[in-house]
């Protein structure tokens, strides 16, 4: 017989092994057939990988689940895996190591909240037996001359758990024989994942983990041409470093268990050069500072442990090992407040550092921290000036580390920023870690804390608006802080309403600072302002007949929306106006529009509540605000009262059964709130939702109604407890969206009203600001400042107590005094 006949009935009897049936594509269906065989066999190594990658989808999806391909490709996978002449063995071990991982971790494995009770991983019953079939033809390859090849197999055979075992002494006498360090660390660690399986090897196999922690590598390579024999005796010594891995191994067998000799053996075998002559396959490579990181990673919670290594690397002479120096201190002071004075003097010595990279993470560092990093502001100073600093990055850094502290130093040089590009430049800081990677260099950022200097900052910055077609720039946010720092921004902005170059830019910063702030120039802004009426999409050219009617106070360009072909009271719509700025024309002018425009907007309403929504839990479309529309031109809740009620009677149940979330609620308690008969009845309706809301952890809906409940009542009581759960689940400073930052300003509202009512919360807040682990997400820049609007909104709230309890004391010793 043939090479090529026994090539195919082996091809054919492997086929007639699986049910092709269950092979596929899962997500997109396409079916698998015998024809993959020839494919993975085929001597082109291209089209065995790609297939391979097809055979790895098929039986492990996106990683999360072992499907029903897995058990019946098993066979074929182990047998192509064994076949020299197969092409693509190693990507073939790695797709069984990976399914048979998560054929170990996903019954156990958490999902998200969101996700229980509807979706969680699955196995495939028919795998676990399948695997242990297969698993001992694996055995052979741990022999096999290609370490790639004696790597997969340590890989995958280290998730057989029903040989446990019966591995682990095989995989400890490879160690022995083992002559590639990586082949040999990887050995390590199979040994740990085998201990947590293993029931009679068990406390062998953690007893040879912790003496590996102790063994160091055979040392310096002694000098060939001084002494060869030496030389070759030490070239020919098996005795691998590999205490990383094995403390690695540790903390996963042993994940509860916190050693402080985790943290020594981690300091050493970093700091001895052995650690680094390892050559593993591209796939698995990792730079040198990456490993640093990753083992220090490992240490956990043992702050004290990481403080010593971090100091040592600092030290270190190494290039490497002082860069992993520095990131490990970011990453400590990032997670730790304690981190901060025990690691920034440290850091700090590292602005003067030869190495560009160094200076910058150093600076970045010390920006991080904020006010904490002033005892260093003259060093930064000195990196302000290209005679101090020859690197333009490098002075960007410093100017937004100063910006970050607080030093008005830096205020010269951000109006040049502002002059010349209207940002910082973006660069990479040099590692693969993506959240210390981005950059958090922002001007908007850095401007903000300057009010006192808006004399020299303002112009710049109104000339970057005026040169960008954004009217929603974010430098808006800029001004609006520095006029509620008590910056001199809106004598400065009038002023500049004179200038038709100047006009609207002025006008637009003016509409989002404070409108009220102008009340005393409306007539003149009327003047300037009329002309430059543009439509509802206005830009720097024009100005919206909303926007002006803020500030001027004239709602006759609104009216304009609105024009009437006769005298029926109400306007028609002209026919460019949206359905949203048609209500939002209603909302504004309200009572001053007749009794067609109530009939008008009588007719829409009802006709939204006809309509049935795509989905049953949305709320008829346009619904909620043709309501608000028609209450506010009429003034009467009747009109709108029931049909809200009807849309609101399921609110306080789970978010999906209530039509359209709990917009149609709000609405219906700005109604209460001039209507008192209904008043009780929509508290007691809010108060229910609120507990259904955070029972789901649905904040969102959760904080509307409490706001919604507090603007209604007024009463502490009802709402200190709600916001108290609010500040539980909702997520920290630094996430999208509503983060415990709002519940927080909310409660310090209610602080100043009722010192009394918070008292509750108190333990809540205490624990906020004295916690040494910042209750924040960890591991970016952004932490410390996070963790700073954290622990000031916490602050503000216990303040705004003592402030109102202050003032009720000063006012109760004034009745007091006796009269003279």
């Amino acid at each position: 017989m043939s090479a090529q006949e026994a090539r195919a009935q082996r091809l054919a009897r492997l086929a007639a092994q699986v049910d092709w049936s269950k092979v596929g594509d899962p997500y997109t269906g396409e079916q698998y057939g015998p024809e993959v065989l020839a494919e993975l066999w085929a001597p082109d190594r291209i089209t065995a990988d790609r297939t391979c990658t097809l055979l790895r989808y098929a039986a492990n999806g996106d990683g999360s689940s072992v499907r029903v391909a897995a058990a019946e490709m098993l066979p074929f996978l182990v047998e192509a895996a064994r076949d020299p002449d197969v092409t693509a063995r190693f990507e073939i071990l790695r797709t069984i190591a990976d399914t048979a991982r998560t054929g170990n971790t996903a019954p156990t494995a958490k999902v998200d909240r969101i996700l229980e009770g509807k979706w969680r991983p699955t196995v495939d019953p028919a795998w676990p037996a399948a695997w242990e079939r297969s698993a001992d033809g694996l055995l052979p390859l741990l022999d096999d001359d290609d370490f790639n090849i004696r790597a997969g197999a340590v890989d995958a055979l280290a998730q057989s758990a029903a040989h446990a075992d019966t591995l682990i002494p095989r995989f400890l006498s490879r160690f022995d024989d083992e002559p590639d360090r990586w082949l040999a660390a990887r050995l390590v660690l199979a040994v740990g994942e085998l201990a947590r399986h293993a029931i009679h090897r068990r406390e062998e196999a953690l007893a040879w983990l912790r003496h590996r922690t102790t063994v160091g590598g055979k040392g310096e390579e002694p000098d060939i041409d001084q002494d060869i024999d030496a030389w070759i005796a030490w070239d020919e010594e098996v005795r691998h470093d590999v205490r990383l891995e094995a403390v690695e191994a540790l903390r996963r067998t042993l994940p509860e268990h916190a050693d402080p000799l985790y943290a020594r053996v981690t300091t050493d075998a970093l700091l001895a050069s052995s650690t680094a002559t390892a050559y593993p396959p591209v796939e698995y490579f990792s730079p040198r500072v990456d490993v640093i990181t990753e083992a220090d990673q490992r240490l956990g919670a043992d702050l004290p442990g990481r403080l010593a290594l971090a100091h040592a690397l600092l030290r270190h002479h190494g290039p490497a090992e002082r860069e992993g120096g520095l990131r490990i201190a970011a990453r400590l002071m990032s997670r730790w407040r304690s981190a901060v004075p025990a690691l920034l003097p440290a850091v700090a010595e590292f602005v003067d550092d030869a190495r560009l990279e160094n200076r910058l993470f150093a600076l970045r560092v010390l920006a991080m921290c904020g006010a904490a990093a002033r005892p260093w502001a003259d060093l930064v100073a000195t990196h302000l000036t290209a005679a101090g600093e020859s690197h333009e990055l490098a002075r960007e850094h410093a100017i937004w580390a100063l910006s970050r502290i607080g030093d008005a130093r830096c205020v010269p040089p951000l109006a040049e920023l502002l002059v010349a590009r209207g940002d910082f430049s973006y660069r990479p800081t040099g590692t693969i870690d993506r959240s210390w990677n981005r950059s958090d260099l922002s001007l908007t950022e850095a401007l903000t804390p300057f009010a006192a200097h808006a004399d020299v900052l303002l112009d710049p910055l109104l000339a970057q608006i005026r040169g960008t077609a954004n009217r929603w720039h974010p430098y808006y946010s800029i001004l609006r802080q520095w006029h509620q720092d008590g910056g001199q921004v809106v004598p400065r902005l009038i002023e500049l309403l004179d200038d038709d170059e100047t006009l609207m830019v002025a006008a637009h910063a003016l509409l989002r600072i404070d409108s009220g702030a102008v009340a005393a120039h409306r007539e003149r802004l009327r003047e300037r302002l009329k002309p430059l009426i543009g439509g509802l999409d206005s830009d720097l050219a024009h100005i919206s007949p909303f926007e002006y009617h803020v500030l001027t106070g004239d709602n006759e360009p609104v009216h304009a929306l609105l024009r009437s072909p006769d005298n029926s009271g109400f306007p028609e719509p002209s026919p460019q106006l949206t359905e949203p700025a048609l209500l939002r024309a209603c909302v504004t002018l309200g009572g001053s529009l007749g009794a067609s425009a109530a009939d008008r907007l009588r007719g829409m309403f009802h006709a939204a509540l006809s309509r049935k929504p795509e989905f049953w839990s949305d709320a008829p479309r346009g619904a909620v605000e043709r309501a608000r529309a028609l209450w506010r031109v009429t003034g009467d809740a009747e009109e709108v009262l029931s049909e809200l009620q009807e849309l609101t009677a399921r609110s306080a149940l789970e978010v999906y059964q209530t039509p359209g979330s709990v917009e149609a609620l709000v609405l219906l308690a700005e109604i209460a709130a001039t209507h008192p008969p209904i008043a009780e009845r929509v508290a007691q309706q809010l108060r229910a939702t609120i507990r259904e809301r955070i029972k789901h952890e649905n904040r969102f809906d959760a904080m509307k109604t409490v706001q919604s409940l507090w603007r209604l009542t007024s009463d502490p009581q009802q709402v200190v407890p709600a916001l108290i759960d609010l500040v539980r689940i909702c997520p920290p400073p630094g996430s999208t969206g509503l983060t415990s930052l709002d519940p927080l300003q909310l409660l310090a509202e209610v602080a100043a009203t009722d010192p009394a009512s918070i008292t509750p919360a108190t333990p809540v807040l205490h624990a906020l600001l004295d916690a040494d682990e910042r209750p924040v997400r960890h591991d970016h820049w952004r932490a410390v400042c996070d963790d700073d609007a954290l622990r000031a909104a916490a602050r503000a709230v216990l303040d705004a107590a003592a402030a109102k309890e202050a003032t009720v004391a000063a006012g109760s010793g004034d009745e007091a005094m006796p009269q003279t």
